[in-house]
């Protein structure tokens, strides 16, 4: 069994690292947060050169709509509800920026669930969506 001036030893090793450890770890996350407040800063400068236009060129302008590459999915049902009541395909893509081949599958899955009608002119119309299908609040 191991004398207890050589077990506090071995303690008072081990706190000196772990304290030690720990003080790397506060200093990189205090630089962390520096690197971040900068990217802050110059994102609202950013955002100020911009101004509202930063909105407008994001994904179907909605909070939910999502980046492909990333892995995440675009919100269709945000886009629908950011459309005008009568619009063509190329609106679609514009709002979303996806090739054409996934504004059809999207369109064509409204048309199929009724929440668009396709008109004589090549343009969609949505259509108005029966009170009792609505989702209840509260």
């Amino acid at each position: 069994m191991p004398q207890k001036g050589a077990l506090q030893s071995v303690l008072t090793t081990l706190r000196r690292q772990g304290a030690k450890a720990l003080a790397a770890l506060q200093r990189e996350v205090a630089n962390k947060e520096k690197e971040l407040n900068l990217l802050k800063a110059t994102e609202a400068q950013w955002r100020g050169i911009v101004g509202a236009q930063a909105k407008t060129l994001t994904l179907a302008g909605a909070g939910k709509a999502r980046m492909g590459k990333l892995g995440l999915r675009l919100d269709w049902s945000a886009v629908l509800a950011g459309l005008p009541a009568t619009f063509r395909t190329k609106d679609v893509q514009q709002k979303t920026g996806k090739p054409m081949e996934q504004v059809y599958s999207g369109v064509s899955r409204w048309t199929k669930d009724k929440l668009i009608k396709k008109n004589t002119d090549g343009s969609y119309q949505k259509l108005s969506v029966p009170a009792s299908s609505q989702p209840k609040k509260g």
